[in-house]
């Protein structure tokens, strides 16, 4: 087995166990482990498939790290919105 392999079974195992984990309940669409998954499963089949290039793949991989990176920035967004609303409401108790 070599490296590039390995790193490719790395990203298939991420990517299964985050599907796993939404469609058992242990994980959320917007939980930042399922987000952290879906980050590092296309990452590491990118650098496997540089050593043995596929352009159908690389561009499912491409586009499937950008909407993993859109569902994370949505996400982190939601937070700060949920944040700010929870600390502008402990303002409001406190007065």
């Amino acid at each position: 087995m070599t490296p590039s392999d390995l790193v490719g079974l790395i990203g298939v195992i991420a990517c299964l166990v985050a599907y796993a984990g939404l469609q058992v309940g242990r994980l959320q669409h917007d939980d930042l482990r399922y987000l952290g998954l879906n980050i590092l499963s296309p990452a590491c089949l990118l650098i496997s498939l540089m050593h043995d290039f596929n352009l159908a793949a690389v561009i499912t991989q491409v586009l499937w790290l950008g909407l993993s990176f859109i569902g994370l920035l949505r996400a982190m967004y939601a937070r700060s919105r949920k944040t700010e609303r929870l600390s502008t409401k402990c303002a409001e108790n406190e007065t």
